[in-house]
């Protein structure tokens, strides 16, 4: 499925697809649009005005709202959710209040990442999205170590510890749009006790209506 947002993705527009890729659309392809440019009919629009899965605005991210919309409830995700919008309001200059310090500073740590990966891919989004892919992975994973349903106890150098134990984490991720000789596969790499392969929704049997 052809996804398209407005072009010179940051943060938001970067994580969405991220997560559009990884857990909703196994084929989904993106592509980038003016902000007066009319969306192809074949498209499904996101952190576009007007659209079902608009921009971030007062009821949360894109991302976010992907979530809602194909009734992803890991929390992992949640949480990563969360720290978009403290990335958002971190690069808007907005203040922060009543958030985990976990996801404090990777919020923070998004924006600063947005913006270097901005600079380095001023005017190729699909690079920067491609590039992009491996940080969200490790955030992903970061973040179901500290906040999944088998969370990892202990503190951060811990729970680190116990991630690289658990073998080959790209491998049981979905491959990246462009990189099709990844995929999924299980190498029989140890994984710490519980953990599943990411849960995941196909875009094409979620009822979605976009």
């Amino acid at each position: 499925m052809l996804w398209v947002t407005t072009a010179h993705v940051h943060l938001d527009r970067v994580a969405s697809p991220w997560l559009i890729a990884r857990f909703v659309d196994d084929d989904a392809t993106f592509g980038f649009i003016g902000a007066d440019d009319a969306v192809p009919p074949d498209a499904t629009p996101f952190a576009i005005e007007g659209a079902e899965l608009g921009r971030h605005d007062a009821e949360g991210s894109t991302f976010r709202k992907i979530l809602t919309k194909f009734s992803i409830e890991a929390p992992e995700l949640q949480a990563m959710a969360r720290c978009v919008e403290v990335g958002i309001d971190v690069a808007l200059g907005r203040p922060v209040s009543d958030v985990h310090p976990e996801v404090m500073w990777r919020g923070q740590a998004m924006a600063s990442f947005s913006e270097a990966m901005a600079v380095l891919h001023p005017d190729d989004d699909a690079a920067n999205l491609a590039a992009s892919a491996t940080y969200y992975d490790a955030v992903y994973v970061s973040l179901w170590s500290a906040f999944g349903e088998s969370r990892i106890s202990g503190d951060l150098r811990q729970r680190i510890r116990a991630v690289r134990m658990a073998r080959d984490w790209p491998a049981l991720l979905p491959a990246w749009p462009r990189d099709p000789d990844r995929r999924p596969r299980d190498r029989g790499g140890v994984r710490p006790s519980g953990v599943p392969a990411p849960a995941r929704v196909r875009a094409d049997t979620a009822g979605a209506d976009t």
